[in-house]
């Protein structure tokens, strides 16, 4: 295979994270991007769009057919944002908070398991780190999307403790919502993730895993920073992208 979005001399890197769901990949590969002075995507998004897209006119996740329809004949433009972070726009609509919401969470795995939709997704992805420099998140990236990144992580941490985090978030919204509940939906969320036949979540052989059972963020951020720093040999005092 080609490289992709990689320059020889890493004067414009491209990085590759990956991990589970509520893992902090994206908040994390975000702030360690801004550090290190690289763009950032998170990819997760995207498939966030499609699945929000597909809600809003009545189409079912589970319709493989209909959602590589959708997928294929929406526009779906990326655009930089002033703090760097990508915003996703669909047939001229820019998307943001809709695309956290509950039913998009509870429909985005299977969305994402249709190869049709990940094989357009992934072409986008692909032909965004083509001028590299930039921080990609998500659960293919080093695996399948950009498999010569320069540098690939994995951010992982146990389904109990991952959903503890993400409970937390939860609750400030919706305290009626158990922890029970969210630990059980992040299993059926990792088994998604994990089985599906195309592009499953998995750690590429050559990543380094960062394991944040016991991390706060900050000591997360100063991991992958450190990381980074580390294997492509960029300055401590790198200008943020921009």
């Amino acid at each position: 295979m080609d490289r992709v979005g990689v320059s020889s001399s890493c004067d414009a890197p491209v990085v590759a994270i990956d991990g589970p769901v509520a893992s902090g990949k994206s908040s994390v590969g975000r702030a360690a991007a801004r550090i290190v002075g690289l763009r950032f995507l998170d990819t997760g998004i995207m498939y966030r769009a499609v699945t929000w897209l597909a809600l809003q006119r009545g189409i079912a996740a589970a319709d493989a057919s209909a959602v590589s329809e959708l997928a294929a004949g929406s526009r779906m433009e990326l655009s930089q944002g002033a703090d760097d972070d990508t915003t996703i726009m669909i047939d001229g609509k820019p998307l943001g908070p809709e695309l956290m919401a509950a039913e998009v969470d509870g429909n985005v795995s299977a969305v994402s398991a249709v190869p049709a939709v990940r094989l357009e997704l992934v072409r986008q992805q692909r032909e965004i780190a083509k001028s590299g420099g930039i921080v990609m998140a998500g659960r293919d990236i080093g695996s399948v999307v950009l498999p010569n990144a320069d540098l690939k992580l994995y951010v992982d941490a146990a389904p109990e403790e991952r959903a503890r985090r993400r409970h937390a978030q939860i609750i400030q919204a919706k305290p009626e919502v158990g922890y029970a509940q969210v630990l059980a939906d992040t299993l059926q969320r990792d088994r998604m993730d994990m089985e599906r036949a195309d592009s499953p979540l998995v750690a590429a052989a050559d990543a380094v895993t960062i394991q944040t059972d016991d991390m706060d963020f900050e000591q997360t951020v100063s991991a992958v920073v450190a990381a980074i720093r580390s294997a492509l040999n960029l300055g401590r005092h790198a200008e943020p992208h921009g």
